[in-house]
């Protein structure tokens, strides 16, 4: 029969390693991209080489519309005066599979239209915000990301609830009064809800173009004078959002001026 002492070695051992190997699997952060990992994110790579065997120097993979596009740019090539070279097209997960649809790269300098790009693996650090990315026998890991802020799509706003700190940008008289912004129906609707005691909402259609939200009540509860009313138009000019904190900045231009606000 073992003595206690080896008994409470052979134990600590045990924990020792059972929460080592705790500490691994929580430390584990890289993953498959998905959409909510890259979308409206740039990851520069210091060699592009993974791309195209031309692409010697610094490359930028860019993604939109929910990660179904990308933008290839390389900075500095074709010279220090001459406006950068890009290819773009549609990207598709399981890795991430890059089509050609538009290139202005030079024949033998980067990626011609047609060309595929199999990205595999194309994992995510949620860590370090980086994409590491393997062509063949080539890997390479990005810089961390960069959001951008970028015009805003159905895809970015339906089924999404935005908080602004103030509602006057819907209505002078939701001024310093926390409202909230929700779109559904694939963001052809709204509801605008107000935080104040009575919690008051208009609803109706949207419209999202070209980095513009247009938003027409076509029914409220607010009282009149007390926030928007049935067929009124808020043209929101700004609508864009930021990649990385999932935030959206709206403004509006009247004959009062500018107003712009971003959620928080």
């Amino acid at each position: 029969m073992p003595r206690p002492r080896h008994i409470l070695l052979n134990l600590a051992v045990v924990l020792t390693i059972a929460g080592a190997l705790t500490l691994s699997g929580c430390a584990a952060t890289d993953g498959q991209a998905t959409a909510d990992d890259v979308n409206n994110k740039a990851f520069t790579f210091p060699n592009g080489t993974v791309f195209h065997p031309a692409l010697t120097g610094a490359t930028t993979l860019e993604f939109t519309d929910r990660g179904n596009t990308f933008t290839l740019s390389s900075a500095g090539a074709g010279g220090p005066e001459a406006i950068p070279p890009t290819a773009s097209g549609s990207n598709r997960f399981g890795s991430c599979i890059l089509t050609v649809g538009t290139s202005t790269y030079a024949p033998g300098t980067g990626p011609q239209v047609n060309d595929v790009m199999t990205l595999n693996p194309c994992t995510f650090d949620s860590t370090n915000r980086t994409l590491t990315v393997s062509n063949g026998p080539i890997t390479a890991i990005s810089n961390p990301a960069i959001a951008r802020l970028v015009n805003a799509t159905a895809s970015d706003l339906n089924d999404k609830t935005f908080l602004f700190a103030s509602g006057e940008i819907f209505n002078a008289m939701l001024v310093n009064i926390v409202v909230t912004l929700h779109f559904t129906n694939n963001a052809n609707s709204f509801t605008l809800t107000s935080s104040d005691n009575t919690n008051n909402t208009a609803s109706g259609t949207s419209t999202i173009s070209s980095g513009s939200c247009t938003l027409l009540v076509t029914s409220t509860a607010f009282n009149a004078g007390a926030g928007p009313q049935r067929n009124n138009m808020i043209t929101l000019s700004t609508c864009q959002v930021n990649g990385s904190t999932g935030s959206l900045t709206i403004s509006k231009t009247d004959s009062n001026g500018t107003i712009s606000i971003t959620s928080i």
